[in-house]
């Protein structure tokens, strides 16, 4: 494996740790560490768009550029669709001990381990073939 695949496999299982830690706490230690998730998967997908974008720019391999593109295009509608919303929604202790928050909770973490074994079983293959 590549060290950029590796560091994005740590960044994942990070991420499977703090909602493992989310679902067993309550109140403002729930909020902070959804912020702390928040965080590790903005600068993540970040760091991913980064590494794409150069990925694309240095590849030859039209259909590596096609899914790169593709990959970047759906992460950002992930992120404003259904990241961002969910977390700007349970912001504060209060929220995260509502009602609603179990059922949305659960809704994102299955899409986040779909998201994951995505990322690590179909596109991260096709990054460390061009380097990384």
């Amino acid at each position: 494996m590549g060290a950029t695949v590796d560091s994005f496999k740590a960044t994942h299982k990070a991420a499977v740790d703090l909602l493992g830690q989310i679902d067993s706490q309550s109140g403002q230690k729930r909020a902070d560490t959804l912020n702390s998730l928040k965080e590790a998967l903005l600068a993540h997908v970040a760091e991913e768009n980064k590494t794409i974008a150069e990925a694309i720019g240095k590849s030859d391999d039209k259909s590596f550029k096609s899914a790169a593109r593709s990959f970047i295009d759906e992460l950002g509608k992930i992120a404003e669709t259904a990241l961002l919303p969910f977390f700007n929604k349970y912001s504060t202790s209060a929220a995260v001990d509502s009602g609603d928050f179990v059922s949305d909770f659960d809704g994102i973490k299955s899409a986040l381990a779909g998201r994951i074994a995505f990322e690590e079983g179909k596109f991260y293959p096709e990054l460390e073939k061009v380097g990384y």
